[in-house]
């Protein structure tokens, strides 16, 4: 579905002129479309997961509500009869990517100061329940009644990334004893009411306009859990001196002992995913990240 086909169910299904609708992703349940309506880009999302985008209108609100820049979503759709699956419109966010802009030291260390500022915010909003959020009675709520049960389910992953990384030379067998022990410390932890995490904070999930932040995008991950979790995953898109400045938007928490070690747990996920055949991508500059974490243990 695209080009004409996709702007005349747009028309029937939510009564909006889209033009120039071009597909820029497609995955086996979503795709994503990028658009002109009057004439202001805007994205065009399709997925087989109506909770998916129940969850990011929320969470879209509820960091607008916290003053935090995002995309407006203008229309969404359970069912629409045209497209014939669940369908969010929504704006595309003001300003460009940072990799995409000339600015001086001064004005990088200053956004990444205010992405710092801005997790923190996001980390603020407490929700019930851990893990995967769903929406329940106009509230985000976590899969998952307790912390523990929520890392219980994970167990068998977390193994076959570790059996993964043992066998490709990423970990030594003192390694793989270490992380094994961290997961179960991480499954024990009582850190209170969950924190709503981002759960994919950096430089491609930010955009910028005159020198000030002025989008938070990509909510798809958005979970309930430790804010933690959240600070290891923004730190490891970041070189050492991004994350002085993060950290200093964000606060002490960031120097807590297990940023590192959720970091560790993190990148043998990411180490995992960007092997698999389908993805394929650059492993190699996520393994001196990892060997740096374990050294700190």
């Amino acid at each position: 579905m695209e080009g004409n086909y996709l702007e005349n169910a747009i028309k029937s299904d939510f009564g909006l002129d889209i033009t120039i609708a071009e597909k820029i992703t497609m995955g086996y349940s979503s795709q994503v479309f990028r658009a002109k309506l009057d004439g202001k880009d805007v994205f065009v999302r399709i997925n087989k997961d109506s909770n998916l985008f129940r969850v990011e209108q929320l969470g879209y609100h509820i960091l607008e509500r916290q003053g935090i820049p995002v995309p407006k979503i203008i229309a969404l759709d359970d069912k629409p009869k045209s497209i014939g699956h669940p369908t969010m419109i929504m704006s595309a966010a003001e300003g460009s990517n940072l990799d995409d802009m000339e600015i001086t030291k001064e004005q990088k260390d200053a956004i990444y100061e205010r992405v710092g500022e801005l997790l923190r915010k996001i980390n603020e909003t407490k929700v019930e329940g851990y893990g995967p959020l769903r929406v329940k009675d106009h509230e985000l709520v976590g899969e998952f009644s307790s912390w523990r049960e929520y890392c219980e389910s994970q167990e068998m992953y977390n193994l076959k990334v570790l059996d993964f990384a043992i066998e490709k030379g990423f970990l030594t067998r003192e390694d793989y004893d270490k992380v094994g022990n961290i997961y179960a410390e991480i499954a024990l932890l009582d850190f209170g009411k969950a924190s709503l995490l981002h759960r994919d904070m950096h430089h491609e999930h930010f955009f910028v306009k005159d020198g000030a932040i002025s989008g938070v995008i990509d909510l798809g991950l958005l979970a309930a859990g430790d804010p933690r979790d959240d600070i290891a995953v923004s730190l490891s898109f970041q070189n050492s001196e991004q994350q002085e400045y993060f950290r200093r938007g964000y606060g002490a928490l960031t120097n807590d002992q297990m940023v590192n070690k959720y970091l560790i747990t993190m990148l043998l996920r990411r180490t995992y995913f960007r092997s698999l055949d389908e993805i394929k991508g650059n492993v190699d500059i996520l393994l001196p990240i990892l060997r740096k974490a374990l050294e700190k243990l």
